[in-house]
């Protein structure tokens, strides 16, 4: 991995470290996508997750990379290798999946693209540091036990921090990342797709600076 790579994932990591909270955004539309990512990063959160769970996603991640470059624009839900090299071509940031294989560990762990990939216990986390990966995905969170679980992980695993995403809300997430462990959490509920599809750029604007203040808190 080069110099500029890992200095870029260690950006990252500082970033989300400060920020502590995550947008996911799911979306088809472009326009709403660029509108809806700017009034995130305007309310306090300037890093955001974009899905893959739409049939045009990648065109959307990729618009979104190019009208938005101050923002720290990252892909999520990426399943496959051919999903990750799609993503690398973006121009996107970052990776996220939702869990973990040996082909996609190694090739996000030779792609050079700083990734986190997801983990729900100890042998899907050894397999992660097995390639390179202490910064990892908790998912789903709260099926899994959330800080029970990363308190668990914790003691084993001492050198790894968790992003926790499922089921985290705006409640939650002052008391979630008071464990030392936890570099973030990750969740919609800033940008839901009724606010997004009724263009609702306020309504979304309040609820960003509410998360970003919870994750402050």
């Amino acid at each position: 991995m080069s110099l500029n790579i890992s200095m870029s994932k260690r950006n990252i990591i500082a970033q989300l470290e400060q920020i502590r909270v995550l947008p996911i955004l799911v979306t088809d539309d472009v326009d709403q996508a660029i509108r809806c990512v700017t009034t995130l990063a305007e309310n306090g959160l300037p890093a955001v997750e974009i899905t893959l769970r739409t049939p045009n996603a990648m065109t959307v991640l990729r618009e979104v990379v190019k009208a938005c470059p101050t923002v720290t624009v990252g892909a999520g839900t990426i399943l496959t290798q051919a999903q990750l090299d799609a993503v690398r071509e973006t121009g996107a940031a970052f990776g996220i999946s939702p869990g973990i294989t040996p082909l996609l560990a190694k090739t996000a762990a030779d792609s050079g693209l700083p990734y986190f990939p997801g983990v729900g216990g100890a042998s899907d986390l050894m397999l992660a540091l097995e390639h390179g990966f202490n910064v990892v995905k908790l998912f789903p969170s709260d099926i899994v036990g959330a800080t029970k679980m990363a308190k668990a992980l914790g003691g084993p695993f001492p050198d790894v921090k968790f992003c926790l995403t499922g089921g985290v809300t705006v409640e939650a997430t002052p008391a979630l990342l008071q464990q030392s462990n936890i570099l973030c959490v990750g969740g919609s509920w800033m940008c839901p797709a009724s606010l997004i599809n009724a263009g609702d750029w306020a309504e979304i604007g309040a609820l960003a600076a509410a998360a970003a203040a919870a994750g402050k808190k």
